[in-house]
């Protein structure tokens, strides 16, 4: 039997980051999607407020895991 070195884990928290932006997203997504099949000042508000902000929100919480991988892998 030949030991093969063991693949390293990624790290939980950007993971769990990465995870809580893609339902972020998604969140978004749908509030676009609500937005553009029926069209109205309701639904444009609710877009900009909800749909933007977790759209933001997931780039920001996407940026952070990214960086944070790169400190711990000890590139940055």
């Amino acid at each position: 039997m030949s030991d093969a070195p063991a693949t390293p884990k990624p790290a939980a928290g950007p993971v769990r980051l990465v995870t809580i932006a893609c339902v972020l997203a998604l969140i978004g997504v749908v509030f676009s999607i609500i937005h553009f099949i029926w069209p109205g000042p309701l639904l444009f508000a609710l877009f900009m407020i909800v749909g933007q902000g977790s759209f933001g929100l997931a780039l920001l919480l996407y940026a952070i895991a990214i960086f944070s991988d790169l400190k711990r892998q000890k590139v940055l």
